[in-house]
């Protein structure tokens, strides 16, 4: 059975990632009519309970949301080390390694992000840009149930980096209750820090759904063109040169 559901993922995987090859321009949307469906439904969720739970988080000392923050961030790290290696960033995935080992000891498991403070900065990446160093294209518009905008190689990716996140084998042997805390205080802790912006677009857009779609593509074409080739390990050491 469970051979079968692997096969099934792999086949899923391989689907969703033609798609992002031979897909239209990045505002491509054949699937509006189901995409807008999700989106209510992913609306009603916002506006019922995340919304509610992210309002109760925020009232947290902000040493306290510093502290989780920085600790979903160092369980991204081993994510970023593994892409990097396969994007062929070997400096950056140095850093990430580094960083994820300095926080994980002396920084309380990620409590304080002791490497940003001598420098060593965090470079987030993701699968989803490992398949576009790779030359897959964007692909389609999805917006997937409790998840939201992605397109299809973004998708892809996410679920690529899910199964490669050591984090999940660590506590696979947990209850689901501990096994998906993570990914929810990762969820709650996003929505706290967007509040305001998420409020006012839902509340002046004709059509949220259009205005959610042309943001995420916005903050795609950002990221993409940010230069991934920063010489964060070469700061580090310059920084120690200067010290002394």
């Amino acid at each position: 059975m469970l051979k079968i559901l692997k096969i099934n993922i792999i086949f899923f995987l391989f689907v969703i990632v033609l798609d992002a090859s031979y897909g239209g321009p990045n505002t491509s949307d054949p699937y509006e009519s189901s995409n807008r469906t999700i989106h209510e439904f992913n609306n009603k969720v916002d506006i019922y309970f995340l919304r509610p739970v992210s309002v109760g988080y925020s009232f947290l000392p902000n040493p306290v949301e510093d502290g989780i923050s920085n600790i979903l961030q160092n369980t991204g790290e081993p994510i970023n080390f593994t892409n990097h290696i396969l994007q062929g960033e070997i400096k950056n995935a140095l850093s990430s390694l580094m960083r994820f080992v300095i926080n994980s000891t002396f920084g309380l498991l990620g409590v304080i992000d002791l490497a940003d403070k001598i420098n060593i900065k965090k470079n987030d990446t993701d699968f989803d840009k490992t398949l576009e160093r790779w030359g897959a294209e964007e692909g389609n518009f999805l917006v997937i149930p409790f998840i939201g905008p992605r397109s299809s190689r973004h998708f892809a990716g996410s679920i690529v980096d899910i199964v490669i996140n050591p984090l999940n084998y660590f506590l696979k042997d947990e209850d689901s209750i501990i096994r998906i805390t993570p990914t929810v205080l990762y969820a709650v802790s996003a929505r706290s820090g967007n509040m305001d912006t998420i409020d006012n677009l839902r509340e002046t857009s004709i059509d949220y759904y259009s205005s959610l779609k042309s943001i995420y593509y916005q903050n795609r074409l950002t990221s993409q063109n940010e230069n991934s080739e920063e010489l964060i390990f070469d700061d580090f050491f310059e920084s120690l040169e200067n010290e002394n």
